[in-house]
Order: C-alpha cells, then structure tokens, then sequence
C-alpha cells in the first residue's frame, strides 16, 4: 500500500484476501447452542423439580424478549456493515482519498452496539437466575447445611468483585500515567537532539510513527485474547465463579483496550509533532516537558504501591472465595444425593448463554478494534472487511437472512 495520505492505492493481493472470503464462506453454526435456549428451556421445565420451575419460566421470558432485541440490533448492523463491506471494496479497487476515508469513518460511528448492552443484561439475569436454580438443588440434595457456605460464597463474591473493581481502575491509572511518562520522554530525547539536528531528528520522529504503526497488531491481539476463551476448561461448580471469571475476562479487555488506545493517540501525537515541528519553539518545550516529568515519575512511586496494597488484599478475598466454592462441592459429592440429570440441564443452559454472549462480543469487539484504526493506519481496512463479513455470515445462519448472498451479486463475484 502507498503511504500517500491523500491517495491511497491498495495491492491486487488486498482485495484478493475479501474475494475469496466472500466466496468461499460457508453457513456459521457459531450461534446455534444460543439460538436453542429455548428448546433447552422446554426440555429443562419437564426435568426439573417444581420448587425451580419459576426461576427457569423467568428465564425463558428474559430469553424471549432479548432475542427480539438482538435481532433487531443484528439487522441494523448488517446493513451498516453490508454498506461498509461495499463501499471499501470499491474504494479498493480505485484508490481510497480522503473523502473515502471520512465516508468509511463514518459507517464505523453508525454501527449500533447497543446489542452488546442488552446481551450484557440478559447474561447478567440469567446468571443470576441459573445461579439460583443451582443452589436450590444443591439446598434440596445436601440439606439446610448448604445455606450458609452458600451464604458466604455470595458475600465473598461480592467483596471480591468490589476489589477487582478498584485494583482495575488503579491498574488503570498506573498505565495511563506510565503511557504519559514514555510518551514525554520520547519527546523530551527527540527535541533535545533536534537543537543539534532539527531535520535529522524530524526522520527519527517520523520512523518512530512507523515503528509505532507496526506494533498496533499486536495491541489488538491482545485485546482479543481476552476474547477467545470459549475452549476453557470448566470444573465442577464453575457456575459460582462465573461472574467473576467474567468480569475478569472485562476487566483485562479493557485495560488491553486502553493500552491500544494510548497507542493510538501516541502516534497521532507524533504525527501532530512531525506536521508542526517548524513552529516548535524547542528549548521552552524541553524545559515544560522535564518539569512534567517530575510530577509524573513521583505519581508512579504512589500509584505502584497503592497497586500491590489493593492486589494483596484481592488476592486473599480470592483465596477464600474459591476455598469456599471447593468446599461446598466437597460436601455436594460426599451427600450422594445430587440430582445428576438436574445439574446437567443447568450446565447446558449456563453454556449456551455463556458461548452466545462470547460469541458475539468477540465479534463485535474484534471488528471495532480494526476499525479504530484506519485513521491511523489504512492497512487495517482489509481486516475490517474481513471482520465485518464474518460478524454478517454468523447473523445470517442465526436470523436466515441472505446478505452475503446479496454482496456476491452486488459486488458480481457470483
């Protein structure tokens, strides 16, 4: 690809990757478990004891009214993204300017996340409800005795959470104010070689925005590890540690999302320096950017220490929570009185949820990612494309539309 800002021509092989996408995808079974809660309801409220059969009825009404939703949210994005797929592979095949750039910017902004809000609030009752048929039975097998280990289970869930909340948000601050310290560093080298080599520096600045560019790849990787962990191994009992897991699994997302976004605003930084660099005054700069300094390298003394106390204190809570959770299953299998087949529907039905909702937010998360990035860098629209029409072929075996079918013959690549 060129590196020409104000047109942009793409390789042949660039566009080849999209045809043969476009060509030889097949039908998605990625949402099928999701698509079939409700016959999993029906089959559970057959085998389940009556004592639960509210709670599951709870569950199918939360079921029924956010699949209307997320179809709705799934229509309305295939359209953007159908539009978005077109438009760039005709922007492809005849150079992207920088009306082209704003125009495909712009159908990223429209693109309707509000589906990943209600999935997020449907995973949350239904865990919530799943949770309670799982202890009811675990009530009904065991005894009273259960109660109060389950009791504890659910105020250690609940503190440790609250701990995780904080010990993020400091993780959080540590890299922002990190990214701050590396960022004026950079700076403060660059404009002191520049008093001896102005034009010399300005190249070192502008292969320092490439070096950059290289490594926004891997930020993203990154980000979608967090992502990718539907081949997880689950134990016995890891219904009681699947908010947390969860929140986990968020948490890390968006302290890797942040750190791409630093990324990000770095090099638009750099590029801001590169096309101003002649009306820099240099010494003033050094002299404000050393004075930050000292303010921010005294911040990461603090925020560090502050770190490890919060991380310590999380880490006992966490101890005593699985503790717990391994001696309610300790004493669940010593009884012998489980109700296996119970337990199993439960299982399946915390699985379906849980694959629909990583599922979906995987592709959603992975395609915003890339598209994040054609401002900086427009190698990213091919992995955009490529994104975009797998998010369309997995709504279109989950809704039994056609709009793949309809951007071969839009695009003639029948």
């Amino acid at each position: 690809m060129a590196n020409e800002r104000q047109m942009v021509v793409f390789e042949a092989d660039e566009q080849a990757k999209i045809t043969k996408m476009i060509k030889e995808l097949h039908p998605d079974s990625t949402l099928i478990a999701f698509n079939n809660i409700s016959n999993i309801i029906k089959k559970a409220t057959g085998k389940l004891p009556k004592t639960v059969i509210p709670i599951v009825q709870q569950l199918c009404n939360s079921y029924s009214k956010t699949t209307i939703t997320i179809k709705l949210g799934f229509a309305d994005s295939c359209a953007v993204l159908s539009k978005f797929v077109i438009k760039s592979y005709c922007v492809m095949q005849r150079g992207m300017n920088k009306d082209d750039r704003k125009v495909l910017i712009a159908l990223e902004k429209q693109l309707n996340t509000n589906i990943i809000n209600n999935l997020d609030a449907f995973v949350e009752s239904s865990r919530s409800e799943l949770v309670q048929i799982h202890s009811e039975l675990l009530r009904e097998a065991v005894g009273a005795g259960i109660a109060k280990l389950l009791k504890k289970k659910d105020e250690l869930e609940s503190d440790l959470l609250r701990r995780l909340e904080e010990l993020t948000n400091k993780a959080s601050e540590c890299g922002t104010n990190q990214g701050k310290i590396e960022s004026l560093l950079f700076e403060k080298q660059s404009f002191e070689k520049a008093l001896a080599n102005s034009m010399g520096t300005k190249e070192e600045t502008t292969a320092e925005i490439v070096r950059l560019k290289g490594q926004i790849l891997d930020y993203e990787d990154k980000v979608q590890q967090h992502r990718d962990t539907c081949s997880e191994e689950r134990g016995s009992l890891w219904i009681f540690s699947w908010k947390v897991r969860d929140v986990h699994i968020d948490n890390g997302e968006r302290i890797a999302r942040e750190n791409l976004n630093r990324l990000i605003g770095r090099i638009r930084d750099l590029e801001q320096i590169v096309h101003n660099w002649s009306d820099i005054d240099l010494g003033q700069r050094i002299s404000d950017i050393a004075a930050e300094l000292t303010i921010y390298d005294a911040k990461k003394i603090q925020l560090e220490n502050d770190y490890m106390l919060l991380k310590n204190l999380y880490d006992q809570v966490e101890k005593n929570f699985y503790a717990t959770i391994e001696e309610i299953d300790k004493i669940s299998r010593s009884t012998g009185t489980i109700d296996v087949e119970s337990m199993k529907m439960v299982d399946e039905l915390c699985l379906a949820v849980q694959s629909g909702q990583e599922s979906i937010v995987s592709a959603y998360g992975k395609m915003r990612t890339h598209l994040q990035v054609i401002d900086v860098d427009e190698d990213f629209l091919v992995s955009s494309v490529l994104d975009a029409l797998q998010l369309i072929n997995m709504t279109d075996a989950y809704m039994g539309t056609t709009k793949i079918q309809n951007i071969k013959q839009v695009l003639a690549l029948e």
